[in-house]
């Protein structure tokens, strides 16, 4: 059984090589979203269906779906635009959320504008990025790939998620109705939240869970909200389980 990866906002398919590392004998397919890595051209404003369209081109029916926040969004996306899509959900930390709907500026959409988004070399990049909170629990394998993935050119290097994409694809987090769907999905879902998430604190993620026909939740203690990054052994366990279930 193929199991299909789907990134996070700003990140690309090369992150999830810790979680993959730990499934061997799996066959594991991951890109990149448009507007990320080496993805296609992502257009403004930002349509988060585009995602879930891109999540539809990329995998096969009869798989199991792994998504990351905005990852997760996507794959539910395209399980309600296909319902024989996937067999089984993985949905880590999923940005979806109730009404009222629209796009909106927050606090991600703002301090995503001021990022550094320029750096001497991959050297110095990885340099600023492990100076800083976000990254301070990240495996070394994560953030070794997303120095490789995530940044474009030789030296200098810029992002490959330009900041106002990035943050334009936050302001459009809530501009679709899947919440209001998700009791539309028949197959059986798993929920992994981080303990301290600040976008998905566990009460939330209760709450989403409750949504879902069959669906369960995992609290993750001492994670946060980049669970993959921070304990890819966990994820690749939980996958694993659901491989051999199947």
């Amino acid at each position: 059984m193929t199991v299909y990866f789907a990134h996070a906002t700003s990140f690309c398919g090369a992150v999830w090589r810790p979680v993959i590392s730990g499934l061997d004998g799996v066959e594991c397919v991951t890109w990149d979203f448009a507007g990320h890595g080496s993805g296609p051209t992502l257009d403004l404003p930002v349509d988060w269906r585009v995602f879930g369209k891109q999540v539809l081109d990329e995998t096969a029916p009869g798989g199991i779906g792994v998504g990351h926040s905005v990852g997760a969004t996507a794959m539910t996306m395209a399980q309600l635009a296909d319902p024989s899509r996937f067999r089984f959900l993985v949905l880590i930390e999923p940005s979806v959320f109730p009404g009222p709907h629209g796009r909106q500026e927050n606090t991600l959409s703002a301090f995503t504008l001021k990022r550094k988004r320029t750096f001497r070399s991959r050297g110095s990049a990885k340099d600023n990025f492990a100076s800083r909170e976000t990254f301070s629990d990240w495996v070394p394998a994560a953030l070794e790939a997303y120095v490789e993935c995530g940044l474009v050119g030789e030296g200098p290097v810029e992002l490959a998620c330009n900041p106002e994409i990035e943050a334009d694809i936050y302001r459009a987090t809530n501009a679709h109705d899947t919440w209001e769907r998700l009791g539309e999905i028949e197959i059986p879902v798993l929920i992994l939240t981080g303990e301290t998430s600040d976008p998905i604190p566990p009460g939330f993620a209760r709450e989403q869970t409750a949504q879902f026909r069959r669906a369960g939740l995992e609290i993750v203690p001492g994670a946060g909200h980049f669970l993959p990054m921070e304990k890819p052994d966990l994820v690749a366990d939980r996958i694993r389980r659901l491989v051999a279930a199947f």
